[in-house]
Order: C-alpha cells, then sequence, then structure tokens
C-alpha cells in the first residue's frame, strides 16, 4: 500500500486563512474610514449645536432688556420700588450672557462686533437714559417720562437690528453645518454599503472555490467508504487528494487493512463464545429462581420490621389498633376490614378500629358467634366464604358485599386477646405462605396491642391517683378556709356581743347568727339559728302598722354589696338609728350587721329645735315684716325727703333686714322639709320660662360686679316639668345668688337643654370653686366652706340643702362638678312631661 505525502500549499487551513485575512483588511480600511466621516459629522453637530445656544442667548439678551425696561417704566408710573428689585441682577446677567456670545462667536469677527454693539447700546441707555429717568423719578422732575421716550425707543430699535442681524448670520451658519453633516451622512451610507457589497463577492468567490477543491475529495472519501462496506478489504485512493483531506484517504487504507485481519480473529472467538453463552444460560436459570425466593423472604421481614417499628412508637391503644388494621389491609387488601380485642369479663369483642365503614361501629360489642368464635376458640386463621350470594352480614352488623372474610387471631401468652376482620369482594386462596406471614404479623401485633392495654391500664391507675391527691389537697384547703371562716365569725361575734348599739348578725341566708342584749331589750329574745322571718316578726310587733323595714331587710339580706341606713320609731317609744352592711365579701363573705343606735333622747332635742326654731322665726317674722315696710315707706319720700347720709344708712339698714327675712324663710323652710310639712303644688311647668324671670332678676347684680351674665335657653323644643312654680323658682335663684355671690371675676352662664326624656339646668361660674372635701358636706345644714371669700360673702349655709330636698321631692337629681380656683357647675335634671299630659 502506497502514501500520498502531505502538501501544506493545498491545505484547506492554508486556504481558510487566507480568505479571512482578506476580508479583516477589507474591514479595517473600511472602519478607518468611517471613523473619519463620523469624527467629521460630529464636528458639524457641535458647531450647529454652538449656533442654537448662540441665537438662544441673544433671544435671552432681547428678552431681558425688555424686562429692564418694563421695570424702569412700571416704576417711573407707579414709583414703587419693588419694581426696580430685578433691576441690578438682569444688568449683571445682560452682562454675563454678551460674555459668553463674544467668547463662542470668536470665529467670527462680524458676530464679534455685532455683540459688542449691543452691550454697548445697553450700557448707554442704562447710564444715559434708564438711570437719569430714575434719578428724575425720584426727584420729583416730569423729565423722566419724556427722556424715556425720547432716546430709549431709539436704543431699543437700533437693539432689534443688532439681535436680527447676529441671529440671522448664525441661523445661516447652522443651515451650513446641518447640510454638510447630512452630505456626510449620505457619503458613510454609500461607502458601507459598497464595502459591504464587495466583501460579499470576494467572499462568494472564495468559497465556491473552496467548495470545488473540498467536494472533489470527499467524494473520493465516499467512494472509498462505500467499498469497504461492501466487503471489499485493502482499499486504496490512487487519486491526490487536497490538504488535511490526503491524510484521511491514508488512514481509510490501513483501517481497510487492519479490518481484514481482526475478522478472521473475531471468526475464531465467536464460535468459543456460543459455547460458553449456552452453559451461562442454564445458570442464569437457576440463580434467578433463587434470587425470587430471596427477594420474596427480605420483602416479607422488610414488612415485619417496618410494622415492628411502627408499633414500637405507638403506645395509644386508639393508634395502635389504626396502625396494625391498615397493615393488614395494606399487605392483602380488601374492601372493609375491622380489630375487634376481647372483654376480660363478658363474652364479646369491642370494636377498637374500622376502615370503609361507619365510625359509630368504634367502641359497640360485638357477640362471639360463628367464624369470629372458631377463630379466637382455636387461635388460627379462618377463612368463611359466601359462594351463592354477595351480600352477607359480617361480624359488625353492617351489610357489606363480600364474598369472603378472613379472620387472623391476635395471640398473646396462649390466649386470643383480638381478632383482625379482613373483607374481599373476590375468593382469594389463603396459602401456607399467606398463612404463616399472617401469623408473623400477628405475632408481633399481638405483643404490641397487649402492651399498649398495659400502658392504658397504668395511665388509667395514674390519674385515679391523681385525682385522689387532688381531692385530698382539695380537702385540706377546704379545711384551712372553714378554720379561716370560723375564726372570723368568732372574732365577728365577739364584736357584736360587746357593741354599745343593738347589734343583729346573719348568715347569708337570713338565718341569726348572734345577736347582743342591747338589740333584744328592743325587740325582744332571741334564739341562735333562729329564722329571718321569726326575727322580723319579733320585729315588726313594736313597729308601726305598714313599715317597710321588714321588707328592706329582706331585700338587703340577699345583696351582698349594698350599704344602707335610717330611722325607726317603734312603739315603745325609742327612736332609733338603724344601718346595716355586708360582712365579708367574695367566698369568705359571712352574712350581713344591722346596728340600732338609741338616738329617743337626740330626737327629743331636735323636735324641741325645731319647735324653738318655728316659734321664734314667727315671732322675728312679725315685727320684721313692719320693719321692712315703714323702712320702704321711708326710703320712698313718703315721710319726707331724706339727705344723701341717711338714705345711705337706711339702705344699709334695708339690705340686712331683707337678709334676715331670707335667714329666717329658710329656717322655715327647712323645718317644714324635716316635718314632712313643706307641700307642693304640682302642674306642668315651663323650666326656660322660670329660668329666664330669675336670670333678670340677679342680671344686674352681676353687671354691678363687672361678671358676664349668659342664658342659653332655646326658644323651643323643651317639654313641660311636673313641678310647684314657687318651689322651682326657689331652686333656680339659690343657685344662680351663689354662682353670682362666689364670682370674683369672669361670669355666669345659665343653660336649660333636653335629652333623653329629662330636662337639665345647669348654673356655671368661673368663681372660687370647691375643693373635693368640703364637696362632701355643701349639702349639709349650716355648713360653709372654710375659704376666706367664704367669710366675706357671708351666708347661712341653708341654700343647698333647701335645693337638694326640693329637687328630691321633684324626683331630680342634683348633681356638682367643681374645681378649686376655676368654678362650679351645678347641674339639677327632672324628668320631662309627657306631651299629652303636658297639655
Amino acid at each position: 500500500m502506497t502514501h500520498v505525502p502531505y502538501r501544506w500549499d493545498t491545505g484547506l487551513r492554508v486556504r481558510v486563512f487566507g480568505l479571512l485575512l482578506f476580508l479583516l483588511s477589507l474591514l479595517v480600511g473600511l472602519g478607518f474610514i468611517l471613523t473619519f466621516t463620523f469624527n467629521q459629522m460630529n464636528s458639524m453637530r457641535e458647531r450647529a449645536e454652538f449656533s442654537q445656544q448662540n441665537i438662544l442667548r441673544m433671544e435671552q439678551v432681547a428678552t431681558l432688556y425688555a424686562e429692564l425696561t418694563a421695570a424702569v417704566n412700571g416704576y417711573l408710573l407707579t414709583g414703587d420700588e419693588a419694581m426696580l428689585a430685578s433691576y441690578e441682577p438682569d444688568m449683571a446677567r445682560l452682562k454675563e450672557l454678551l460674555e459668553q456670545l463674544e467668547r463662542d462667536v470668536t470665529d467670527s469677527p462680524e458676530q464679534v462686533d455685532r455683540v459688542r454693539r449691543v452691550w454697548s447700546l445697553i450700557e448707554t441707555w442704562r447710564t444715559e437714559v434708564a438711570e437719569p429717568a430714575i434719578a428724575f423719578a425720584q426727584q420729583g422732575s416730569p423729565e423722566a417720562g419724556s427722556l424715556l421716550l425720547r432716546q430709549g425707543l431709539g436704543h431699543a430699535a437700533q437693539i432689534s437690528e443688532y439681535r436680527d442681524a447676529f441671529r440671522t448670520e448664525e441661523s445661516k451658519r447652522l443651515g451650513q453645518d446641518l447640510s454638510s453633516a447630512n452630505l456626510a451622512s449620505d457619503h458613510v451610507v454609500r461607502i458601507t454599503w459598497l464595502a459591504i457589497s464587495l466583501a460579499a463577492v470576494l467572499a462568494l468567490g472564495g468559497f465556491l472555490v473552496f467548495a470545488r477543491g473540498v467536494t472533489r475529495s470527499t467524494e473520493a472519501l465516499a467512494e472509498a467508504a462505500n467499498r469497504i462496506a461492501r466487503g471489499e478489504r485493502g482499499v486504496v485512493l490512487d487519486t491526490p487528494l487536497d490538504g488535511e483531506l490526503q491524510v484521511v484517504a491514508n488512514a481509510f487504507a490501513a483501517m481497510s487493512v487492519t479490518l481484514a485481519e481482526q475478522e478472521k480473529k473475531l471468526q475464531a472467538q465467536q464460535e468459543q463464545l456460543i459455547a460458553q453463552n449456552e452453559e451461562l444460560v442454564a445458570q442464569q436459570e437457576s440463580v434467578k429462581q433463587h434470587a425470587a425466593e430471596l427477594e420474596r423472604q427480605e420483602r416479607h421481614l422488610k414488612r415485619l420490621h417496618s410494622l415492628s417499628s411502627k408499633m414500637v412508637g405507638s403506645i395509644e391503644i386508639d393508634q395502635l389498633s389504626t396502625l396494625i388494621l391498615d397493615e393488614y389491609l395494606d399487605l392483602y387488601g380488601g374492601v372493609a376490614g375491622a380489630l375487634l380485642i376481647a372483654d376480660e369479663y363478658s363474652d364479646k369483642l369491642r370494636v377498637l378500629a374500622e376502615r370503609w365503614l361507619s365510625p359509630d361501629l368504634k367502641g359497640q360489642s360485638i357477640p362471639r358467634s360463628g367464624p369470629l368464635a372458631r377463630c379466637v376458640e382455636l387461635r388460627e386463621v379462618v377463612v368463611a366464604r359466601y359462594p351463592e350470594t354477595k351480600t352477607r352480614f359480617s361480624v359488625w352488623a353492617h351489610e357489606v358485599p363480600v364474598t369472603q372474610e378472613v379472620y387472623v387471631p391476635l395471640v398473646h401468652t396462649g390466649r386470643a386477646i383480638g381478632v383482625v376482620v379482613i373483607a374481599f369482594t373476590e375468593p382469594t386462596e389463603i396459602n401456607d405462605e399467606a398463612r404463616a406471614l399472617w401469623h408473623a404479623v400477628a405475632g408481633q401485633a399481638s405483643v404490641a396491642l397487649a402492651a399498649a392495654q398495659n400502658h392504658l391500664e397504668v395511665k388509667r391507675a395514674l390519674a385515679v391517683q391523681e385525682q385522689a391527691a387532688q381531692i385530698q389537697m382539695l380537702n385540706a384547703q377546704l379545711e384551712e378556709e372553714r378554720d379561716r371562716t370560723s375564726a372570723q365569725l368568732d372574732i365577728y361575734l365577739s364584736i357584736v356581743s360587746t357593741m354599745p348599739a343593738g347589734a343583729w348578725l346573719c348568715d347569708t341566708g337570713g338565718n341569726l347568727l348572734v345577736s347582743n342584749s342591747m338589740f333584744q331589750e328592743f325587740f325582744g329574745e332571741t334564739e341562735p339559728d333562729e329564722p329571718l322571718e321569726q326575727v322580723l316578726a319579733q320585729i315588726a310587733a313594736v313597729l308601726p302598722q305598714d313599715d317597710p323595714f321588714p321588707e328592706t331587710v329582706r331585700r338587703l339580706v340577699h345583696d351582698p354589696a349594698e350599704v344602707a341606713g335610717g330611722r325607726l320609731r317603734l312603739t315603745t317609744g325609742y327612736t332609733l338609728q338603724w344601718s346595716s352592711a355586708p360582712v365579708g365579701s367574695g367566698s369568705s363573705r359571712v352574712g350581713r350587721l344591722f346596728t340600732f343606735q338609741d338616738v329617743t333622747e337626740l330626737a327629743e332635742l331636735d323636735r324641741l329645735k325645731s319647735e324653738f326654731v318655728n316659734i321664734v322665726s314667727h315671732e322675728l317674722r312679725t315685727p320684721l315684716t313692719s320693719i321692712m315696710g315703714y323702712l320702704g315707706l321711708v326710703l320712698a319720700g313718703t315721710a319726707g325727703p331724706l339727705q344723701d347720709q341717711q338714705r345711705e344708712f337706711l339702705q344699709v339698714v334695708s339690705r340686712n333686714t331683707t337678709r334676715l327675712a331670707n335667714l329666717i324663710n329658710d329656717l322655715l323652710d327647712i323645718q317644714r322639709i324635716e316635718s314632712g310639712r313643706m307641700p307642693l303644688t304640682l302642674k306642668p311647668t315651663s323650666l326656660p320660662q322660670v329660668v329666664t324671670q330669675v336670670a333678670e332678676t340677679f342680671r344686674v347684680q352681676a353687671e354691678q360686679k363687672g361678671l358676664s351674665f349668659t342664658v342659653n335657653v332655646p326658644e323651643e323644643g323643651v317639654p313641660a316639668i311636673q313641678a310647684d312654680p314657687d318651689r322651682l323658682t326657689q331652686v333656680v335663684s339659690n343657685l344662680v345668688s351663689n354662682a353670682v355671690k362666689y364670682t370674683k371675676e369672669g361670669g355666669v352662664t345659665i343653660t336649660v337643654s333636653a335629652r333623653e326624656g329629662r330636662v337639665e339646668l345647669a348654673v356655671a361660674d368661673t368663681g372660687i370653686g370647691i375643693s373635693p372635701s368640703d364637696q362632701k358636706r355643701i349639702f349639709e345644714k349650716f355648713y360653709r366652706a372654710e375659704h376666706p371669700y367664704v367669710r366675706e360673702v357671708g351666708g347661712t349655709g341653708l341654700g343647698l340643702p333647701i335645693v337638694r330636698t326640693i329637687v328630691e321631692e321633684h324626683g331630680g337629681d342634683l348633681r356638682v362638678e367643681s374645681e378649686l380656683g376655676k368654678g362650679s357647675c351645678f347641674t339639677v335634671s327632672f324628668p320631662a312631661l309627657p306631651a299629652e299630659k303636658a297639655e
């Protein structure tokens, strides 16, 4: 076999490299040309942009000059200095713009000259027109306007002329630059297309030459490969090929010779391998059978190991029973299943878990009979078949379409502790292997199930022990609480027995716990644990008929929080002040304590005091009426003219007489209230009307003190109230009088409003205010707050007690809100009268 030598000058690499080098040189030349052209285009665009900027700056110069002219004209017309605020900044801006323009057009002497002439005109206008005109205007000379009209217009016209010439020149340059740039862009496009076309033609020619040589060589190689494929050996290419393809041709020739030699060796080896293969097929069949057996055993072992691992981690019997049942169903299939556990104390089995049956079956008991009984007694797998029908009642007492049921016992320590029942829709043969596996699974399941039962029993025992410990602890706590309550009760009994007043302690049901000797002196002898009704019968025996005290006691006995009190007048002559309060609270509540203080002597003294006040008030009232009448006549001039000093003295006497008369009236009102002899004439009354009348009475007094006096009374929308007009006037007068009296500065505000079925009167002031401690006592008789201004103003301390009593008699309520040093607000609220009753 002959080898044709390789020639480098005909190689494919040399041809490809030459073609690529030529194309690269062409692209580099094209790049140089395009770079030069683009640089020219960029230079032209920059010059065009400079021209546009110069035009814009010249327009800004014209605009600023127009604004300067307008500012000066505005100042000359209005004289407002604010019009000249931008004069100096605009001049500086003009100068800056013109200097920038001069630098940008240095390549054009004509443009530089125009810029300088514009600046010269603006400077001349500033020095010869604008500033002299401003100075004339500041001096008040009439020459200011004429100077601006004579010379200002001329300067403006010249500046506009130079501006237009500048703009025209720059626009011309801009057009030339843009034309040059467009021309250069067209040249770039032409050169680019020319270069691309030339490169494409040259590349196509080189490719055709290259393809001709490759095609001739590959055709020769393909012919040689086809001869080798047809079985010819020792094939040699006589035709010289191009470059590297000649190396491939030499390799083809060597491969053909080598294949001929190897073919002979392979034929001998093939005969030997056929004999060995027959022997291996026989061995393989034997190994396959052994592997199938091992795989089956391994699968069973894995299943048992998996089940064992799961059952070891499941100690709860419900979870474990479900796991065992699922394992059987997953292992052998079936349409339904149940796991039953034997009951030690009966002949039944209880359902622990079910699958694909009713959840209500769980916990039910199944009688031990039929195949189920045989499975438990024999402790082996029992198969029940039903060939005649496909619907049977299985052990779980539900109609299930099955043809076969399998019962697998769960045996532990020789006793069947449970049964797994599996139902099949088709008959299934149970071979010895399946029975063995079922027994293996059942062995593990029975051990785990027995452990779970033991765990459940242990949990139950522990729960019983824990409950016993809790009960023992609760008993100890109850014993301790009983001892503590008994000790407290002994203390309460000792206190009740030694109290200086009558005392009666009852439990929460009203049964008597203890009563002291003074209680028995008032109401008779009592016995421990005496019922409530028996004690109340003894109390009612010494009370006036229809006295509400027994009903009050019945209500208070069952109230755990209310504190109450009052006064009793016994038929035996005693007058008692009683009070009641709960003893203990919550679970420590003992009951309720009633105390009875003997105030018979105090009541008699109070009666004598009232009679004395009544007698003295009436005895004083008669002469005071005469004194006030005669004083009125004297002050009116009926007895003759009075000197100023005499009138002043008599007015002092009149004021103090009136004050004394008011005191007597208050004493009489208090007496009537305490004796229950203050009659009320109730009728529909308009609170706004009463307030308006009273307010007018006190308005002058408030204005004399320099106080503001505001009355907020709606004209309509306030319903009437059921009230005594005279007593209602007394309430309003007392509240407004106090507000004016105890206010040094600020004012008094009276407001009437209606909301939520009630009518309210609010009297607010900015006076001295009332401290929290005084607020608790201001409604006591004769009480007056400890304040210097209170002593200075004077008073009896009876006004507010009278107001509260009258308001309560009308079914209303009285509230006070006050802050010391800031003022007070008294609010009176009455029930509104329905519209039909008001008419």
